[in-house]
């Protein structure tokens, strides 16, 4: 646990150490999201036109223009719901996570655009998290794996997917009604689809390790193709199990945390925290969450060359 524990502090240490990477990591959301904000933001001007002004010491958005836009709303400016708005858009996401909400074919460009902007970035991370900035330029370090991490991105969202239609299916639509209808309280029914939401969230975790250790493999020049990293990463995985499950946890803590915080503020902050301050600090979470995102990659290279060389490096 000590190596564990070390490896988490030592990643957050050198993430912090690195503002350029940061910086990287804040560019890339800006690159994957912002194209597509300016286009929803287009038609919401267009929408907004055709209103009554509005009261500039409003606190809250009027229900009643929000409905007939989502009624007339089409492609991306149908995603302007709701739940995008504060606490609610990561208990969204996580809920449409476990139960396999498939996203608006609209969104599949932004997602792919993620993949391929992500893909450079982890390279020039997991370089500088590995050897620093010695061996090559920021630049250069993503750009000589960009290709082995989009191979390994591309077939990590294949496998997703197909476990999406095959054993999603299998343990929401069959098993888990049939657990929670011969279940002879409510609460055995609730603990027996908990088990469930486990049991599939485990796959999803070893699927997400195997990738990631697969990155850290090639950047470790552990292994050189794609489907070599990915037969390391599974190695990895497999032969310390114990240790890469309980990073993921000690990360996933750090996000919880960071979730109750936001969550307190967002939803107990009342009107204080509406108009600039709600917009400052929902960029704060999004950045304090990019920080938690980058301390898992380079924890996980710590773990990586500690878990085979017998040391935290």
């Amino acid at each position: 646990m000590t190596t564990i524990v070390k490896a988490l502090g030592g990643g957050l240490l050198r993430v912090l150490a690195s503002p350029l990477v940061i910086a990287a990591a804040i560019v890339a959301m800006l690159l994957v999201t912002v194209p597509f904000a300016l286009v929803v933001g287009s038609e919401l001007q267009t929408a907004l036109s055709n209103q009554q002004p509005i009261d500039r010491d409003a606190g809250e958005i009027d229900p009643e223009w929000w409905f007939e836009f989502r009624e007339h709303s089409r492609g991306l400016a149908a995603t302007f719901t709701p739940v995008i708005i504060g606490f609610a858009a990561p208990l969204a996401n996580l809920s449409a996570l476990l139960d396999g909400e498939s996203p608006p074919l609209v969104l599949l460009l932004p997602y792919l655009l993620g993949i391929v902007v992500w893909s450079f970035l982890w390279g020039a991370a997991l370089e500088q998290f590995a050897h620093g900035s010695s061996r090559f330029g920021f630049f250069r370090a993503g750009a000589r794996t960009f290709m082995r991490f989009f191979v390994i991105s591309m077939l990590a969202a294949v496998v997703l997917v197909l476990l999406y239609v095959s054993i999603h299916p299998l343990l929401f639509g069959v098993l888990a009604p049939n657990l929670e209808a011969a279940a002879a309280t409510e609460r055995t029914a609730f603990m027996l689809r908990s088990v469930v939401y486990l049991a599939f969230g485990s796959v999803l975790v070893i699927l997400s390790l195997t990738a990631d250790y697969a990155r850290v493999a090639i950047v470790m020049g552990s292994a050189a193709s794609p489907i070599d990293a990915l037969r390391e990463g599974a190695r990895f995985v497999r032969s310390h199990p114990g240790s890469a499950v309980a990073l993921y946890v000690l990360t996933g803590l750090l996000f919880v945390a960071l979730l109750v915080v936001y969550g307190y503020v967002d939803v107990y902050g009342g009107s204080g925290v509406t108009g600039w301050r709600g917009i400052a600090i929902a960029q704060a979470y999004i950045v304090a969450r990019l920080v938690i995102r980058l301390t898992f990659g380079a924890s996980e290279v710590r773990l990586y060359r500690a878990l085979a060389a017998g040391r935290v490096g």
